[in-house]
């Protein structure tokens, strides 16, 4: 751990210490209320009056620890956030691990550990899924609910959506969103598709495209079983998916940054799940990818919080300081930092948008693709895929 820690020391980037000096003198939290039942909302009672003393005692705790392990996707951006956390609370320092994929590289390193009695991580900020699939039952997630304690963070005036919207899980315990926003799933390189050539998943049926779409994979990936699912539900058919993802010969991925590079590279036209916000923005920083366009398209579009998602590991070895960084990031402070570095937008109503081309368009029915509600379906596309494609 301790060459984990200095390894991330060193990829650390600077500036963010002025925007988050204001952390530190946000307003006090409501003081902490009991846990539901797992399976159930929320019925605790109002909590008390925070005080002062009330948080100072969270902060000291967590300053005792002095560390918290943080599991993410890829990105520089999510770096920068610890960044500032650290600058609004230096007695903590924060290594944060970036991963591919929560599916193929996170999750099975994560329960390799704990079968060795190894328990080093604190938080898991990755897209909902894959979490509620393969970590709830089991126990290797605990309930996150009981660590919001932020009277702002529990106000429903702070949210666009009221802060019960931020539940990904069914019971309201396990997965809450930082942001949300209208997904980008179809991409084109501009320098191999004209403006306007590419509007509907039925022109990607062009025998001009075949073998040219680079796609996420669907039986393995979030980006690819995403829009897979959305396509199967909105035209009311399983066939779609051996039409656009096997009859296409579409080239598949799991690398979130191999399917982004590409794409930067211009090895293919068009990406479908390919690409990687985070990952792109940090191509676009060195002024690559500006070739790439996202195209709007009804059929596979869908209403998710993608990577921002926080979970709360179990036998956290800093639960204190994870209770710090979940009421710092749901802060306007916190998410305002947060939203910037991810270019996502806040689900905060008092934190500027940072993208509003994918504000979801009033009047339209969405799916909000990463709830629990949909897993079954999301399940049924894997199953179909692994079927069509082997």
């Amino acid at each position: 751990m301790t060459s984990r820690r200095v390894a991330l020391r060193l990829i650390a980037l600077g500036g963010v210490a002025a925007l988050a000096a204001a952390c530190t003198s946000s307003a006090p939290p409501a003081a902490p209320t009991s846990p539901p039942a797992p399976a159930a909302a929320p019925t605790s009672p109002p909590a008390a009056k925070p005080t002062d003393a009330d948080w100072k005692q969270v902060v000291d705790a967590a300053t005792r620890e002095g560390h918290l392990y943080v599991a993410t996707y890829a990105g520089t951006g999510y770096r920068k956030v610890m960044d500032a956390f650290e600058a609004a609370y230096p007695g903590i320092k924060v290594d944060q691990t970036p991963f591919q994929s929560s599916s193929r590289d996170f999750f099975p390193r994560y329960f390799q550990e704990r079968q060795a009695g190894l328990f080093q991580w604190d938080l898991i900020i990755v897209p909902a899924t894959e979490p509620l699939v393969q970590a709830v039952t089991p126990g290797a997630i605990d309930p996150i609910r009981p660590l919001i304690v932020r009277s702002d963070a529990l106000d429903d005036k702070s949210w666009v959506d009221g802060f019960d919207g931020g539940w990904l899980d069914k019971g309201k315990q396990y997965s809450y969103a930082i942001t949300r926003s209208r997904s980008q799933s179809l991409w084109v390189d501009t320098n191999q598709v004209k403006d306007g050539e590419i509007k509907s998943y039925k022109d990607l049926l062009d025998p001009k495209w075949n073998g040219k779409i680079f796609a996420g994979d669907l039986r393995t990936k979030g980006s690819g079983f995403w829009p897979g699912t959305t396509l199967r539900l909105k035209t009311g058919t399983d066939d779609v998916i051996k039409q656009l993802w096997k009859d296409t010969n579409a080239v598949l991925s799991t690398d979130a940054r191999q399917l982004t590079e590409q794409m930067v590279r211009g090895a293919y036209p068009i990406g479908l799940g390919a690409i990687s916000l985070p990952i792109l923005l940090d191509f676009l920083a060195q002024g690559q990818g500006k070739n790439l366009k996202p195209i709007p398209t009804p059929e596979l579009d869908y209403v998710n919080s993608g990577d921002h998602v926080l979970q709360y590991a179990n036998k956290a070895p800093n639960p204190n300081a994870a209770k710090l960084f979940v009421n710092w990031v749901l802060s306007k402070d916190g998410s305002t930092i947060y939203a910037t570095q991810a270019q996502d937008n806040s689900r905060r109503a008092d934190v500027p948008l940072q993208d509003p081309s994918i504000v979801p368009e009033k009047g339209v029915d969405y799916i909000t693709i990463d709830a629990e509600p949909l897993i079954d379906e999301i399940l049924k596309t894997q199953k179909l895929a692994m079927q069509v494609l082997g």
